[in-house]
This record gives structure tokens, C-alpha cells and sequence, in this order.
């Protein structure tokens, strides 16, 4: 057996639960097939300003309806803290798969490319690692 075949059978014993931000993207989505596939819990977040919900249809179509159920879409944004607080909540990991894509959209918009792709990016690992080391939980 393969480390990768052997990763893939400890995840099936022991579900986690993933946050893809950018679900809704070719890479998002892929993601998301694979860990549905591997019986994984799934939080799926985007604001579907590039991404599609028609690859979230041709998902849903790929995996079975036990694992579908599996799947929770919340649409959101990077760009708003609350939203991404509400998306990180009880997951393990993140994929952070948000971006801004489009040369010409960031020559005509650099200020929002650079906050989306750059400041902005940051909300969902912070909050994530926060959440993690217990500071969210402690009292000032």
C-alpha cells in the first residue's frame, strides 16, 4: 500500500471537517469532489464573484447523495470578517482558494485585486490559526 493510499484509508476511519474558501472555482471544486469522495465533512464558502454554482452542480452529480449530504455552502465573503468567523467554525483545515483572477480586471481595479488578493486573504488564515491556539475562546 502507497502513503497516499494509506492517507487516504486513515481519512475514511477518521473523517475531518475541510473549509474550502473559493469552493465554487475549477480548483475549489475539485477539492470538494475529492474529499466528498473520501466521506470527508465538507464547508464550502464563496461569494461566487468568479466562481460558478453550475461546478458545484457537476459535483453534486460525481459523488453519491450520502456523501453530497456532507457538503454545507455558505456564501460569503473574505472581504467581510463575520463571514468568514461563521465559515471557519468547527472546521479542522482550510483550502484557501480565493482570488481575484484577471489581469485586465486588476490593471482597471488594482486597489480591490490588491485588498481581495492580499489584505483581504488574510481574514480566513488568521482567523483560522486564532481560533486554533484557543484566543477566541479566552476573556480580556
Amino acid at each position: 500500500m502507497t502513503r497516499y493510499e494509506q492517507l487516504q484509508s486513515e481519512l475514511r476511519k477518521l473523517p475531518k471537517t475541510w473549509l474550502i474558501a473559493g469552493v465554487a472555482g475549477f480548483i475549489g471544486s475539485n477539492l470538494l469532489e475529492a474529499l466528498l469522495k473520501l466521506d470527508q465533512h465538507v464547508v464550502g464558502f464563496d461569494n461566487l464573484a468568479t466562481g460558478y454554482h453550475r461546478n458545484l452542480d457537476e459535483v453534486q452529480h460525481l459523488v453519491n447523495p450520502t456523501q453530497w449530504a456532507n457538503f454545507q455552502f455558505i456564501e460569503g465573503s473574505i472581504r467581510k470578517y463575520e463571514d468568514c468567523q461563521q465559515a471557519c467554525r468547527g472546521v479542522d483545515y482550510v483550502f484557501h482558494q480565493t482570488a481575484l483572477g484577471s489581469i485586465p480586471r486588476s490593471l482597471s481595479g488594482p486597489i480591490a485585486t490588491n485588498e481581495t488578493n492580499i489584505s483581504d486573504f488574510l481574514n480566513m488564515p488568521m482567523l483560522w490559526y486564532v481560533k486554533n491556539q484557543n484566543f477566541l475562546d479566552e476573556k480580556e
